[in-house]
């Protein structure tokens, strides 16, 4: 009988101790998601690398998507990120990673969130194709309707189509033109600019000058 007590009572020992590890290993993946990093690089104004201990890790901002380098506000947004978390210590509430492998998060600097804060600032989209957060559609819609950064512009052309046309084949012998006829500045198919002037008409290869960007 005391045999028997004591396998009873190392049996329950060992259920005890399986269930308080999984609840420990429950809490570390939960922790896991959050992290801390000091910002070490900023790509453009979506996407930051941070050094967590020893390791780089790219973070690409939750949510939102910035101007490409190339296009007329890509500096302008990432100078806008950088002014607000480069050299410092940030938490990431890591939400998954992209097909790039990069971690997709949610960035806290001061308390402050960096994504509303780049969507509300007119630097940045709300990326809908991939989110659905209410709170960056409303910030969206306040910065459309201030018509400031790069809501500027009557047709800003959102960085999900830009690289779309760059990735597209130029077409043999039917490239299209577009002239700026206020400037003169000639913008070829692949461009932001290309029929967004207010005034504008196709144009051939070698009308106006060329844009700065693209090549015209």
């Amino acid at each position: 009988m005391g045999k028997l007590r004591s396998k009873s009572g190392s049996v329950c020992l060992l259920l005890a101790i399986g269930v308080a590890a999984t609840v420990v290993s429950l809490a570390v993946a939960q922790t896991d998601q959050t992290f801390e990093g000091k910002v070490v690089g900023v790509t453009d104004g979506d996407t930051i690398t941070l050094l967590v201990g020893r390791t780089q890790v790219k973070v690409r901002l939750e949510g939102i998507d910035a101007p490409e380098s190339g296009q007329s506000f890509g500096t302008k947004s990432k100078n806008a990120l950088a002014a607000l978390v480069s050299g410092k210590t940030v938490t990431v509430r890591k939400t998954g990673e992209d097909k790039y492998g990069r971690t997709l998060g949610v960035v806290l600097v001061g308390g402050v969130d960096a994504n509303a804060k780049l969507v509300a600032g007119r630097w940045a989209w709300h990326y809908t194709k991939y989110n659905n957060d209410t709170q960056l559609a409303k910030l969206e819609r306040e910065a459309r309707a201030a018509r400031m950064g790069l809501w500027a512009e009557s047709q800003p052309l959102p960085p999900w189509e830009y690289r779309a046309r760059q990735k597209a084949p130029a077409a043999q012998g039917t490239g299209r033109y577009w002239l700026n006829t206020s400037s003169g500045v000639r913008h070829n198919e692949r461009c932001e600019h290309f029929q967004k002037t207010k005034k504008g008409r196709l144009c051939g290869p070698t009308d106006g000058k060329a844009c700065g960007i693209c090549g015209g």
